[in-house]
């Protein structure tokens, strides 16, 4: 089973940096987002970003009181404008890709913004790991399966509106760190390939995020101990070529761009976000998946 991954980190950052509506840098004011994976995290992050810029959105996560604080946020950032909360388990609900967009059509009366951003990984990373198969089906139905399950139902709505898909890869899918996650996330760099190619004609634009460690609770679904967390990412922080890691507002960031008219000439591309970590660590992740290994 795939863990659940939940961080309400990037709330503190949200309470102290709303934008007002005089700094808005994009206008998605009648445009309409669904974002898999929204009740932490990046996700969120993507989530309470669109509607600071006019979006109406639909979250959804399996964590129903995560998801709540989110649209407690949105509201907070768009002027009172209600989120559609959709509570749901994506490894397990065959039907909930259906449901999450036809009531986000039928609520909205249109899609525009695509974000597959729910995906999850095991402990068993490694082939030494006996019960590396485990959870295998897992996170391939949904770092994989979901993405082109979504990509399917989507495209009709998004070719109406000539929207674009965005997809959150990992820098795992270009440097081998885990078997199981880094093949599921090279699946989604090529599904975004393939898609921008068969969508391309149709006025959709897709495109995937390739994020390097961000500031989030997914280590932990990983086999990192709580405890653990912080050093983590205070070891994580030495190793940056730009000596910071990710926040989840960085990865917003460049969604956002991604989902405006400024990005209208990019389809298709795999856009790295790491802080330089490909660049400096050819064996970045190294030590934490030894360690990881040794306790299972």
């Amino acid at each position: 089973m795939v863990k659940n991954v939940t961080s309400d980190i990037f709330l503190a950052f949200y309470n102290t940096t709303i934008m007002s509506p005089t700094n808005k840098k994009y206008d998605f004011s009648g445009k309409v987002a669904l974002v898999t994976g929204s009740s932490s995290g990046i996700g969120a992050a993507i989530a309470i970003q669109f509607a600071q810029y006019g979006a109406k959105v639909t979250i959804t996560g399996r964590n129903a009181e995560n998801l709540d604080k989110i649209a407690k946020k949105i509201a907070e950032v768009s002027n009172g404008v209600e989120a559609l909360q959709i509570i749901g388990d994506l490894t397990i609900d065959d039907s909930l890709p259906k449901r999450l967009i036809d009531e986000t059509v039928t609520k909205f009366g249109r899609l525009d913004f695509l974000v597959n951003n729910a995906g999850g990984a095991t402990p068993q990373g490694t082939l030494a790991s006996p019960d590396l198969l485990k959870g295998f089906d897992d996170v391939f139905k949904l770092n994989v399966r979901s993405v082109i399950e979504l990509t399917q139902l989507a495209m009709p709505h998004l070719e109406k509106t000539k929207g674009n898909i965005i997809n959150i890869s990992s820098v795992a899918s270009i440097k081998p760190y885990m078997v199981v996650y880094s093949s599921s996330k090279a699946a989604v760099d090529m599904i975004t390939k393939t898609s921008a190619l068969e969508l391309g004609p149709k006025g959709i634009r897709v495109n995937s995020i390739n994020p390097g460690p961000v500031v989030t609770a997914f280590g932990r679904s990983m086999g990192v101990d709580p405890s653990h967390h912080k050093k983590m990412f205070d070891s994580f922080e030495k190793q940056m070529l730009m000596e910071r890691v990710g926040q989840p507002e960085d990865i917003a960031n460049l969604a956002s761009f991604l989902a405006s008219d400024d990005a209208i000439n990019i389809t298709g591309s795999i856009m790295v976000n790491d802080s330089g970590c490909l660049l400096k660590m050819p064996e970045f992740g190294k030590d934490e998946l030894e360690k990881i290994q040794k306790s299972n």
